[in-house]
């Protein structure tokens, strides 16, 4: 997997959640504190980038947030996988990442614990 940070404004005609062919570039939103959309299929190769539409600063760190119920009697809920982590960014500045290996990747915002999402590469 190849990783590259952008910080830029947001300037795109991408749909997000687009269906992308092979060396495409995908859009995530952050808005209402959601990554939109949350489920993404995407071919290896794809660069998916979020941007945050949200007024208040977001990340995106591989990894899995143990959120609800589950979270009962647990010393730790969150679980960054060091695939890639993109540090704060505030509204309209972007972050990207190139998935080159097939897999599952699942990620979440360190400050908003609750937003969690997911991209599988085929």
């Amino acid at each position: 997997m190849t990783f590259i940070a952008v910080t830029s404004a947001y300037g795109s005609d991408e749909q997000p959640g687009a269906q992308p062919s092979q060396s495409d570039t995908v859009t995530v939103e952050i808005k209402n504190l959601k990554f939109e959309p949350a489920e993404l299929v995407v071919p290896a190769g794809t660069t998916v980038r979020w941007v945050n539409l949200d007024p208040v600063d977001h990340d995106v760190t591989s990894g899995e947030s143990v959120i609800g119920r589950a979270t009962r009697g647990m010393k730790q809920t969150k679980f960054p996988d060091d695939k890639f982590a993109s540090g704060l960014f505030g509204k309209d500045k972007s972050f990207s990442v190139t998935f080159d290996e097939k897999g599952e990747y699942k990620y979440y915002c360190n400050i908003h614990p609750f937003m969690i999402a997911r991209i599988t590469v085929e």
